[in-house]
């Protein structure tokens, strides 16, 4: 039997209602959620509770970004209790934190029709660590909203969890302040993503995030957070300022809509755009890891989306493939493993009318076997990398009459979730 099917469906606001807030089930705002994201960051931690069975699993951490302004966390719990067997019922969904921003209407919104205009757009989430240690790293947070006004929050490595009905029921929600806050002047608002210190090692700049600007550009600014260096005790490296400039390139071009970053290649990027262009950038091969900034050069000028938006762009974890998506449904799929400056990039997967709407989100699985897409047609679909032209693996219809923004999968591949513009998420298993 197919491990594909929808678990378990999930609406903020009525939850929100449910809490026992003065807001009806008809009258509680139901909020687009524009993106959402798995952390990083793996719990290893089960639980505070004793009766945890040989078969259960650490609990998830999820991310949400709505247009309401607020970040909301969550936990989802596998209780299932037989190894290799799938049980909607054994799995839960647990609200955790709200993070506002300062200038955010307080939580929880207690006036029905309390109007918060800007919401945000753009999420990313890494761990910061350089390591081996996968449970190793606080958690950074960033949301950037639509007037370009920037977030950023830590969590801690290793929260402990409740397990209980009763320790869930006495535990509350907790709302947390940014410990950054900027503003990116001329920013898209709908484009960011921070540098993972996997990716970039112990830089002089700290973390630092790539934001879509209205220019063409992608913008290089630092967050103010340093990356601490796991080979010293008590390290106390100096870093950049939040909001200092470090670079930008692209200027000129049409509007950024997507960017991901090479996981292998030091700042190595592609930018989707709204003229339907994919541009990969990268820094001259004689860059020092740490001076890379103003020297940027794009390597390659990918046309097949030409004239329609490129709102994904996603490279597989091993670095090999580069896939893109488009306001027209169709996928295309680059090889990327060869990195030299003059090298071709060779066009290996082609899939026409992939999605009859807009394709909105990729996410590739960590084994780099599988990706999944998003779209305005109401459609979730896993697609394998290696046969892509003989369909999906499997469709997920929502069953909702409301478009898809985004998707994310589990570091295992075992789950997926969504996130629609009706308020609503669901998780689906993907275990083949």
């Amino acid at each position: 039997m197919s491990g594909y099917r929808t678990l378990h469906r999930f609406s903020e606001a009525e939850n929100e209602q449910a809490q026992g807030e003065n807001i009806s089930k008809d009258d509680a705002p139901k909020c687009p959620i524009f993106a959402v994201s798995f952390s990083p960051c793996q719990q290893t931690h089960l639980s505070t509770q004793r009766n945890v069975t040989d078969n259960s699993k650490a609990p998830l951490r999820l991310v949400t970004s709505s247009a309401d302004g607020f970040i909301r966390t969550y936990r989802i719990s596998d209780k299932t209790n037989k190894a290799n067997v799938l049980d909607a019922a054994a799995l839960s969904m647990d609200p955790q934190d709200v993070l506002l921003m300062t200038s955010t209407s307080q939580y929880p919104v207690n006036e029905p029709d309390q109007k918060i205009t800007l919401g945000c757009p753009a999420l990313s989430i890494v761990r910061n660590y350089v390591g081996e240690d996968p449970s190793a790293g606080e958690e950074i947070v960033a949301a950037l909203r639509l007037d370009g006004q920037v977030a950023i929050w830590k969590r801690v490595e290793q929260p402990t969890y409740p397990d209980s009905e009763e320790e869930k029921r006495i535990e509350s929600i907790n709302v947390v302040k940014p410990i950054v806050e900027l503003n990116i002047q001329g920013a898209t608002g709908t484009t960011m993503k921070l540098l993972s210190p996997q990716y970039t090692g112990f830089s002089k700049h700290g973390v630092v995030m790539m934001v879509g600007m209205l220019d063409g550009s992608v913008s290089f600014h630092c967050t103010g957070i340093g990356i601490p260096d796991s080979r010293k005790c008590n390290d106390t490296s100096k870093f950049s300022e939040a909001g200092m400039f470090l670079d930008s390139v692209g200027a000129g071009n049409a509007i950024p809509m997507s960017v991901d970053i090479h996981p292998h290649n030091h700042l190595t990027f592609a930018v989707g755009r709204k003229d339907g262009i994919v541009d990969i950038y990268t820094a001259s091969s004689d860059s020092n890891r740490d001076d890379v900034y103003g020297n940027f050069r794009r390597w390659h000028h990918l046309t097949q989306h030409a004239g329609a938006p490129v709102r994904a762009v996603a490279f597989t974890p091993d670095g090999s493939l580069l896939i893109s998506a488009c306001d027209e449904g169709h996928i295309y799929i680059h090889d990327t493993s060869s990195f030299r400056q003059n090298d071709s990039i060779r066009l290996v997967g082609a899939i026409h009318n992939a999605h009859k709407g807009y394709i909105l989100s990729i996410d590739v699985m960590p084994d780099s076997k599988r990706f999944v897409t998003a779209s305005a047609d109401r459609t979730i679909k896993v697609w394998n990398v290696a046969t892509p032209n003989n369909g999906p693996v499997h469709t997920f219809d929502t069953g909702r009459d409301s478009m898809v923004w985004d998707v994310t999968s589990s570091f295992d591949g075992r789950r997926a979730v969504s996130s629609c513009d009706d308020g609503y998420l669901q998780v689906y298993s993907c275990d083949e």
